[in-house]
């Protein structure tokens, strides 16, 4: 059986485990047990998405004074995954959860069984909700898209610290990056769909209008990118319809912007 514990907008970084987990009330502390295992979810401060952080034991009960909650567990992360947390599709997992009745009108789904005053630690999750989340973080596997995520949310943080703590950590780090092997989802799209996008391009971004800022070596033909507007990993169509020909900056805009 597993405890539900959220780390919500209150927060402004990411959940450590190394840093244990905090509540307010100590008898709602005391009464889980050490030994115990948690499923953590978090969706800090301006972040857009929920993430799953993994499954983690209870290894013994504390207190600091110093902190805002100050009955606290400390936690071992045994959920081994290869990455700090699991970005959640929570639109999707609305669908897939059991429906819940009532709460915040506004809630999907998916925020009423995780997001309400109070949830962490209550009580154990139902063991439908329990092995839903359990099967995300078997399937999870290192994808170059969580590997971006990550890394932009990297610089974000460096960007935040004083040039002189940053020059500190350059002069102490590695030339050389690390390596990682990634799994990485194809989709098999349709030839005859670029095809066509391009030529009705003529040579021209469909967004800013402006001509191709250069020919390929290959061919000679003007360099355009094909884009979905809404995304084959969102269930979009590979159809000509839901397809636009973009100059490099704009396709950069229409996902970053």
């Amino acid at each position: 059986m597993y405890y539900y514990a959220y780390h919500g907008p209150q927060n402004n970084e990411d959940f450590d485990w190394k840093l244990g987990y905090g509540l307010a009330d100590k008898n709602k502390r005391d009464n889980v047990a050490i030994g115990s295992l948690v499923i953590i979810i978090q969706k800090i401060k301006h972040s857009l998405e929920f993430r799953l952080c993994g499954i983690f034991k209870v290894v013994s009960h504390y207190e600091d004074s110093n902190k805002a909650l100050k009955y606290r567990f400390k936690l071992d992360n045994i959920s081994r995954i290869s990455q700090p947390y699991l970005a959640i599709d929570d639109v999707a997992l609305s669908d897939i959860l059991p429906q819940i009745e009532g709460g915040h009108h506004l809630w999907s789904n998916f925020q009423k069984h995780f997001c309400a005053q109070g949830k962490s630690f209550q009580k154990y999750l139902d063991s439908n909700v329990a092995n839903i989340l359990l099967n995300l973080l078997l399937k999870s596997q290192l994808s170059l898209g969580n590997i971006e995520n990550n890394f932009r949310n990297d610089v974000l943080k460096s960007a935040k610290i004083t040039p002189e703590e940053r020059r500190k950590r350059l002069k102490a780090a590695s030339p050389k990056p690390t390596k990682k092997v990634v799994s990485v989802v194809v989709y098999d799209r349709n030839p005859d769909v670029v095809a066509e996008v391009l030529y009705r391009a003529n040579g021209h971004c469909e967004l800013c209008l402006c001509l191709a800022p250069f020919n390929r070596k290959s061919d000679g033909s003007p360099y355009l990118e094909v884009h979905h507007k809404e995304p084959l990993a969102e269930n979009g169509d590979d159809t000509v319809e839901n397809a636009m020909a973009l100059c490099p900056n704009c396709h950069r805009k229409s996902h970053y912007g």
